[in-house]
């Protein structure tokens, strides 16, 4: 994954737009266009600290040069996230999502007209 293409996933990740992620690092919505094009080779370091400390991950791996640093922190990601779910909703909640994003968009319709129809039926749905 190229400098640009990090960029882009990281800003993207987070919901941020070119022009947010533009004002806080001090550059125009063009000059982030530039950047996840990989129309620039020499970004300042100031931008690339700003960027790494914004999106929580390390210099290095923004600019491409650890790629192990690149899975270990999309694992903390997704562990963060599950346990997330987990402590929220119960680990039925993980098991059904984990089920769910191994379905196709048909098979994803199908599942949420099952649980919809399960919701109207009192005897499945939880009381509050």
């Amino acid at each position: 994954m190229s400098m640009g293409d990090r960029i882009r996933y990281l800003r993207e990740s987070r919901g941020m737009t070119q022009e947010e992620l533009g004002a806080k690092i001090g550059v125009q919505k063009a000059a982030i266009q530039k950047y996840e094009k990989g129309m620039v080779e020499n970004i300042k370091r100031s931008s690339i600290k700003i960027m790494a400390d914004l999106f929580g991950v390390s210099p290095c791996y923004l600019m491409g040069w650890d790629e192990e640093d690149e899975r270990i922190n999309e694992l903390s990601e997704e562990v963060k996230f599950i346990e997330k779910i987990q402590a929220q909703y119960g680990k039925e909640a993980v098991q059904l999502l984990s089920a769910l994003v191994q379905l196709n968009d048909m098979g994803k319709q199908k599942a949420l007209e099952n649980i919809q129809d399960l919701l109207d039926v009192p005897k499945y749905r939880k009381e509050d």
